[in-house]
């Protein structure tokens, strides 16, 4: 694997009936969009171009993981990494990719760009200058077991700030954003739902209830679904593909009112990449109608997967007039009330909200939980409450922040300062605790 990432470019057989184009794509969808995406790539190829592509795919743990290895390389080879393509994560890290000239530009036919809406909920579908395109559609909200809130006799819940009531303490499943791109969001969301110090103050009040933090989004959903926690932060695609398992008397989920965002699922095209021309078709191919059709049907039905449903939402509205589409499927493009997102914010803080919450809220989470604990049975005390949501940065310091965020010792000096800040704010939660025995 290593040697294959070093590389500049491949091999292709000398042979011209054995020739094959290869395709080397960087994402965090997982197995099924992988092993579907790539077979419906390649009879889309076949027709048209009478040979298939290989492609390889490439995964570091998570966007985040990603965005950081791809970075990396640059900085050691900066004209080409070896490889092709970005693909998932939203779209904060192509704003990103962009700003440092790290992708190709690349723009589709007249005809193609027609069917792509320039915006969905107020947040761009493409990049105006071509730099980057979405492909799916993701929605973030709620995944809850029916059946464990039933047995609780707990309420479902509606919003993010509900995940923070004491009713749900130890059952909220939640992940780390450092390694997630789809997590990442809903922090990001929560941020921009509330505001920065409302905003925080739900982070922690959800983190003082989670049982405990997986590193992927999957891992949240399925931890749900088995019944180790009753609700979770979910991206719709691992939610419905709970739902789809376990059925809709067992699992739902929940897009909160007025608190969420539709975000676009985006790919790009990586600078001095070694086979563009691949690059670009499998663009054209994923924007297709047969290329979009695929994430929404559902398995073995006609224009869908073979073996695994992709569960995801269309980013061509024609997409969803299908007729052989399951009757009444969520469009997002109707979605009122959505949160009116800054993806230009969301993507300048995305490390520095990375690197907060892994030092605020994940590293000293035994601690955090404690304090929560002891606040509720305190009745939330407002002294204690005070202290537990007290934060080492404002929001007017976040820029200073994310224009040093690269020099390696501002980075660690601060991630150092807060986490010394949480120790001795937890400390003196439990040391205060005692005079309300």
């Amino acid at each position: 694997m290593k040697k294959l990432l070093y590389l500049s470019a491949f091999l292709i057989a000398m042979t011209p009936l054995s020739a094959k184009e290869r395709l080397v794509i960087i994402s965090p969808h997982w197995e099924g969009v992988r092993i579907e995406i790539s077979e419906s790539f390649n009879e889309w190829h076949r027709e048209r171009y009478g040979s298939e592509v290989e492609v390889e795919w490439i995964d570091q743990g998570g966007t985040s993981d990603n965005v950081k290895f791809v970075e990396s390389l640059y900085s050691k080879t900066p004209e080409g990494i070896g490889i092709d393509m970005f693909f998932g994560g939203g779209i904060s890290p192509y704003i990103s990719l962009k700003e440092k000239a790290l992708l190709e530009q690349y723009r589709i036919s007249r005809e193609l760009l027609k069917q792509i809406p320039a915006f969905c909920a107020g947040i761009p579908n493409y990049d105006k200058d071509f730099y980057w395109y979405g492909i799916i559609l993701s929605g973030f909200g709620i995944l809850y077991n029916k059946k464990v809130l039933e047995f609780l006799s707990l309420p479902e819940p509606a919003t993010w700030e509900s995940l923070g009531d004491k009713m749900y303490f130890g059952w909220v499943g939640n992940g780390d954003p450092r390694h997630s791109g789809s997590l990442h969001m809903m922090y990001e969301i929560i941020l921009q739902a509330y505001g920065w110090k409302k905003g925080w103050e739900v982070i922690f009040a959800i983190a003082g209830n989670t049982r405990n933090f997986s590193a992927s989004a999957s891992a949240v959903a399925k931890n749900t679904s088995s019944g180790e926690v009753a609700v979770s932060l979910c991206i719709d695609s691992y939610a419905l593909a709970q739902i789809e398992v376990n059925g809709a008397e067992n699992m739902g989920f929940v897009l909160p009112e007025k608190l969420t965002v539709i975000n676009p699922d985006a790919i790009g095209i990586l600078k001095g990449a070694p086979n563009l021309t691949a690059a670009k078709k499998f663009i054209d191919y994923l924007l297709s109608y047969e290329g979009q059709l695929i994430w929404m049907q559902k398995k073995g039905r006609q224009g869908g997967p073979e073996k695994y449903s992709l569960n995801r939402f269309s980013i061509r509205p024609d997409v969803y007039k299908d007729k052989e589409l399951e009757a009444g499927i969520f469009n997002p493009y109707s979605l009122q009330g959505t949160v009116r997102y800054d993806f230009d914010l969301a993507s300048k803080r995305w490390n520095v909200l990375n690197d907060l919450v892994g030092a605020l809220i994940i590293d000293p989470h035994r601690h955090l939980k404690k304090s929560w604990g002891i606040i509720l049975k305190s009745e939330k005390s407002s002294s204690l409450i005070r202290k537990f949501f007290d934060m080492p940065v404002d929001a007017g310091l976040q820029r200073f922040l994310w224009e040093n965020w690269d020099d390696t010792v501002f980075r660690n000096q601060n991630i150092n300062q807060w986490i010394n800040f949480s120790r001795e704010k937890f400390r003196a939660i439990e040391n205060q605790a005692k005079f309300y025995k």
